[in-house]
C-alpha cells in the first residue's frame, strides 16, 4: 500500500515487492452500492452462506458464487450484556462479543473461511501456517472440510496441548520447530514459497478480510448505530488492522453515520 503497487487479486503473494504488507482494495464507491438492507435481509435465510457471519457480507469480503465459499458456518456470535462488569467499569452500557462461539473456538475461523476459499480459488494443493494454537486448529478444521492437506509449524513446547490435540484431530500434520513463533513463521513462509503450499498466516490479506466481519456483525446487531468505543485485545495487530478497515469502509459506504474510537 505504501508504494502504490497493485497486483491481481488471484496472484499468490504474501508481500509487496517493496516488502510491505498487502491489502485487498476495491474500486472507489463500491461500499455505497451495498449496505445494511442487503445484509439484514439475509438474517432470515437458512442457507449456510447467509447464516455465516462472514459470508452474509460476501460482496464486501470476497464476491464469489455461493458454491465456491468455504463455511462451517462461522461467525454469528452473540453480544452479551453483563451489568456487574458495566458497574465495575463505570460504563453505562457495556457489551461483549463472544468470538469463542466460533466453530473451533476463536475469531480465527472468520479469516480462515476466506483464506481457505481463496486457496481453493487459486488451486492450492495444500495449506500451512505457523501457530501457537488457535490458528492451527482453525486451519486444520477448514482444510479438512475442503479436502486439502494441512501443515502446521508449532514452536516446540509453546503450544497448549488442547490446541495441538484439536489440530491433529482434524488431520493436520504438525511440525515442532525449535525456537519461538517468529522462527516457526520464517520456516513456514520459506517452505510455502519453495513447495507451492498456500500460506495462511495473517500476512495473507484474505485473513484480514474475514476478520473485518466481526465489526460489521457487531454493527448489524446494534442496528447500524455505531458505539462510542470498540475495545479489542491486540497481539500481532491483525484484528486492529481488520477493525480499522471495516469501520472505514462502513463509513465510506454510508452504512454508519460516524466512526467509533478503536
Amino acid at each position: 500500500m505504501a508504494c502504490g503497487a497493485t497486483y491481481d487479486v488471484d496472484e499468490v503473494r504474501y508481500a509487496c515487492a517493496c516488502g510491505g504488507l498487502l491489502s485487498v482494495e476495491r474500486p472507489p464507491g463500491w461500499a455505497a452500492r451495498l449496505g445494511p438492507a442487503l445484509f439484514d435481509a439475509r438474517l432470515a435465510s437458512r442457507a449456510d452462506v447467509d447464516r455465516s457471519g462472514v459470508w452474509r457480507f460476501r460482496e464486501a469480503v470476497r464476491d464469489l458464487p455461493a458454491e465456491a465459499l468455504a463455511t462451517h458456518p462461522e461467525g454469528a456470535t452473540r453480544l452479551y450484556s453483563r451489568p456487574a462488569l458495566s458497574d465495575w467499569a463505570g460504563i453505562e452500557r457495556l457489551l461483549f462479543k463472544h468470538e469463542g462461539e466460533n466453530p473451533t473456538g476463536s475469531f480465527k475461523d472468520r479469516g480462515m473461511a476466506v483464506g481457505i476459499t481463496q486457496a481453493l480459488r487459486v488451486g492450492a494443493r495444500a495449506v500451512a501456517c505457523a501457530s501457537t494454537g488457535n490458528t492451527s486448529a482453525s486451519l486444520a478444521a477448514y482444510a479438512a472440510q475442503v479436502g486439502r492437506p494441512a501443515f502446521v509449524f508449532l514452536p516446540a513446547g509453546k503450544v497448549a496441548m488442547g490446541k495441538v490435540a484439536q489440530t491433529l484431530a482434524y488431520g493436520a500434520r504438525g511440525l515442532a520447530v525449535r525456537g519461538d513463533f517468529d522462527a516457526a513463521l520464517r520456516l513456514v513462509t520459506e517452505s510455502c514459497l519453495r513447495l507451492g503450499i498456500y500460506l495462511l498466516n495473517s500476512v495473507n490479506p484474505f485473513r484480514i478480510e474475514g476478520q473485518k466481519t466481526i465489526v460489521w456483525e457487531l454493527l448489524q446487531d446494534l442496528h447500524w448505530e455505531a458505539p462510542d468505543w470498540i475495545a479489542v485485545p491486540a497481539g500481532n495487530l491483525g484484528n486492529t488492522s481488520a477493525f480499522g478497515k471495516a469501520l472505514r469502509e462502513a463509513h465510506e459506504g454510508g452504512w454508519i453515520a460516524r466512526v467509533p474510537r478503536l
